[in-house]
């Protein structure tokens, strides 16, 4: 017997048949079955392995399911027609790959095409996959048969793009955005599929696996069926990290801790291990991301734990290391070595802090640091403060009754000295993702800090 992947094995063969997620867009297809209330297009947006393609085929299923003499909220998967296209040969259900089908003459032969009535079903079914990909010629070419196709034709436009389709083709469509699926789905998932493949997966790893996935669960068991042939039957968390060429949480937490300590021999020594270990740096700085997003969102209350507590407890803390480590990322894609990114971010981190016998600098600024401090145009604020309130109106409250001056590479922000709240409020995260890129666009500053007039 002929292996099948398991993306492929586990396709699901209707929406009440191991659909996993996208609820949303499953009830409003299944209501208009019902109704027998079909579009003539649809477009299904969203990321990769969310169910576009998987429930477009359901659909042409249900639509043309021969159990009744009407469309269906769920296929059969029984009749001859379900039969045919599971197996990839109906005839009243072409799939087109508009990356390879992209020109204007194949368009031209799809117009042709549409004429003909269905051999079976009730509809002739054209699921155009990518269709971003289509030349401006080709989209021209379609329009007409998209707006008034024979009654006996429904297209269905699946694309990770939208925003790369012209507006004459969005308004002839009915549009379905899809959902990245929450990990808990693909972990439930994952753990259902190993299950049915006689392998044990705990939920630990399952978990790893999903965050892996970054909301895509074709992804998910493109790794599982990686891991399941590195492990076998039983797969650990380990195994899970060596397949994946991560580290784990538990190394990711030391690296944290030894950066918050501003300990540069120790955060060199953890990355010497990762390099030894042979770890993929790129991704081992947007696992970190991911590892100070979760204790970012533990310290707020608004999630457990992570598995390899940090002793970080400020969200101004966590911030300032997430903006270390994503600056660093974005320097390894435009570098040659991603580890020399990595080694320079923990070297600039660490040499933040005052050298030993130092004091450290104080939250408002001595009189000799004044000298030092250039005082931002009023015009230029004014611009800031304006740009602020266009983003949100409580970020500006918070700001518009400060004075602000740079010094060196930072933006520092003086209140009145009884406006404590202000201070204190301003350096908050939702506040802090609101000004940062306002002040980078302005003044080219990547960061700043609070103080109190003396």
């Amino acid at each position: 017997m002929v292996y099948q992947s398991l993306y492929r094995k586990f396709r699901p063969r209707g929406f009440a048949q191991g659909f996993v997620g996208q609820q949303h867009i499953v009830k409003a297809l299944q209501n208009s079955l019902a109704a027998n209330r079909l579009a003539h297009a649809y477009l299904f947006a969203g990321p990769r392995g969310t169910g576009k393609t998987t429930t477009a085929k359901i659909f042409a299923k249900a639509a043309n399911c021969l159990s009744a003499d009407k469309p269906v909220p769920e296929p059969c998967n029984q009749c001859e027609l379900c039969l045919q296209v599971n197996s990839g040969n109906a005839m009243d259900v072409i799939e087109m790959d508009a990356a390879t089908n992209r020109g204007i003459e194949e368009v031209r032969d799809l117009r042709e095409r549409v004429q003909y009535a269905p051999v079976l079903g009730r509809y002739k079914i054209y699921i155009i996959d990518e269709v971003h990909m289509l030349t401006t010629e080709a989209f021209n070419a379609l329009l007409k048969t998209l707006e008034e196709p024979p009654a006996h034709v429904i297209f269905i436009l699946a694309t990770t793009e939208p925003q790369r389709l012209p507006a004459t083709i969005l308004s002839r469509c009915q549009r379905y955005d899809f959902r990245p699926l929450s990990e808990e789905m693909i972990a439930g998932h994952l753990q259902e599929v190993a299950k049915q493949s006689g392998v044990n997966l705990d939920s630990e790893s399952a978990r790893l696996l999903a965050f892996r996935a970054q909301g895509g669960m074709r992804d998910a068991l493109g790794m599982l069926e990686q891991v399941m042939a590195y492990a076998g039957a039983d797969i650990n968390r380990d195994q899970v990290w060596q397949v994946l060429g991560s580290a784990d949480r538990a190394s990711l937490a030391q690296l944290a801790e030894a950066l918050h300590a501003r300990d540069i021999g120790r955060a060199l020594h953890v990355l010497e291990d990762f390099g030894k270990a042979g770890i993929d740096f790129r991704q081992l700085l947007a696992d970190m991301l991911e590892l100070l997003r979760e204790q970012l969102l533990a310290v707020l209350g608004a999630k457990k734990g992570s598995e390899a507590p940090l002793s970080l407890q400020s969200p101004a803390e966590i911030m300032t290391l997430m903006e270390t480590f994503s600056s660093a990322l974005l320097d390894s894609r435009r570098w040659a070595s991603p580890r020399l990114a990595a080694e320079i971010m923990v070297i600039k981190h660490c040499n933040q802090q005052a050298a030993p016998g130092e004091p450290m600098p104080e939250a408002v600024p001595s009189s000799a640091q004044r000298d030092r401090l250039v005082k931002v145009d009023d015009g230029k604020w004014q611009e800031v403060l304006d740009l602020v309130k266009k983003e949100s109106i409580t970020s500006y409250a918070w700001l518009k009754e400060s004075k602000a001056w740079i010094e060196g590479e930072k933006l520092v922000i003086r209140y009145p000295a009884n406006y404590n709240l202000h201070c204190d409020n301003i350096m908050k995260p939702e506040h802090k993702q609101i000004i940062v890129p306002v002040i980078r666009q302005t003044l080219g500053l990547s960061q700043y800090e609070a103080s109190l007039e003396k």
